[in-house]
């Protein structure tokens, strides 16, 4: 069962406190964090206790420093280290310790925040024993700088088309099967609707879609637990080793090579104040995904999570020109605006227009505004 639950208000007096006895005897200590302290100083939780309560049994010893585990998570990776080296920065060092929110005495074991990791993000990452990995053959020359490999499936988007809008409650089903729902509904409570109560993004906003590769640190090729290579066998296709077992290749068109890793989808609107781009859903998928499936989905989440807000219009490269998606946004009253694939070149009927008027009206070959349903006499 889910314990004793620090509340934002207590945990800032808290860190206000033990910061300001620190700094009387060391403050350049204290100063070498200021970024990191007004983060989390900024940085309120308590939305997120609702969230994870379910997580939890309604018997049992009670888990403690839930909320200081979740928050040491976000520093460890804004300070640039590992969990294991965050981990043993907590017990010597008594600032990082302040600001995550733990005295001397109730730093929890490792194994802890592995857990709570795991219940957050319930997908079984123990390594497997499995057959070797073929590393797809992908030709540079097959593909331009910044062309994206064709989905395996070239029927998907119609098919998840015509789920969405005629067969609503199977694909909601999908949905609620996603490991990272947790980590995304924490996102939208915590961040996301905290950043529109400051009026940062408006309730109506534009965003643009796209996906990133996220390569892994594992060894694609796994580790060879046979005796093989004692018996003169160096290739063999025995069952390897893998410690990240979810893990697959994917095609890297920025940089024109294949990856071994995931691929993560990120939905995000522009601040115009900020001048910045700012996250407003985040998705994981498997590195040999076509970006134009995620959209689906991560549209689909965004609009389950955060119900009060709306998106305006979505903006896409060329992966999301595709019939499917223009009818699914059409369907949920989003405007595209998407960048035509470069592929669909020369399938004209009829000759493109040379240009577009001030009025947006499409200029033809001949010099002429072309008229909105018009008709050919001919």
């Amino acid at each position: 069962m889910l314990g004793y639950w620090r509340i934002h208000e207590e945990y800032v007096k808290f860190v206000l406190t033990s910061l300001k006895e620190l700094a009387s005897s060391d403050p350049d200590r204290v100063f070498e964090y200021q970024e990191a302290i007004s983060k989390m100083l900024i940085l309120n939780l308590d939305p997120m206790k609702p969230i994870i309560t379910p997580l939890y049994s309604d018997i049992g010893a009670p888990a403690v420093n839930q909320v200081e585990i979740f928050r040491s998570i976000i520093l460890h990776h804004g300070l640039n280290m590992t969990i294991t080296e965050f981990h043993e920065k907590l017990s010597v060092n008594s600032v990082i310790r302040t600001i995550a929110g733990f005295t001397k005495d109730n730093v929890p074991g490792i194994a802890s925040f592995y857990d709570f990791m795991h219940r957050l993000y319930p997908i079984d990452e123990a390594p497997v024993l499995r057959q070797p990995y073929s590393k797809p053959v992908k030709s540079k020359e097959n593909l331009k700088k910044g062309e994206k490999m064709p989905p395996k499936n070239p029927k998907i988007t119609a098919k998840l088309t015509d789920m969405i809008i005629n067969n609503p409650e199977h694909f909601e089903s999908l949905l609620k099967r996603r490991q990272e729902r947790f980590l995304q509904k924490i996102f939208a409570e915590v961040s996301l609707n905290k950043t529109v109560e400051l009026e940062i993004i408006p309730k109506s906003f534009s965003t643009s879609g796209d996906g990133t590769p996220i390569a892994t640190g594992a060894c694609p090729n796994g580790k060879k637990v046979c005796k093989c290579n004692e018996n003169g066998i160096f290739k063999c296709t025995c069952d390897r080793k893998y410690s990240d077992p979810n893990a697959n290749w994917g095609w890297d068109s920025h940089n024109e090579c294949l990856y071994y890793g995931y691929s993560g989808y990120f939905l995000s609107t522009y601040c115009r104040e900020l001048k910045t781009d700012l996250p407003v859903h985040l998705k994981l998928v498997q590195a040999n995904r076509h970006d134009s499936i995620p959209t689906f989905f991560a549209l689909a989440e965004f609009k389950e999570l955060n119900p009060d807000l709306h998106i305006d219009t979505f903006i896409s490269d060329s992966a999301s020109d595709n019939y499917g998606t223009y009818e699914v946004l059409d369907h949920w009253d989003i405007n595209a605006v998407i960048a035509l694939n470069s592929t669909n070149k020369g399938n004209f009927k009829n000759p493109p227009p040379i240009g577009i008027n001030e009025h947006g009206v499409p200029i033809c070959a001949g010099g002429h505004e072309m008229v909105h349903s018009g008709f050919n006499v001919d």
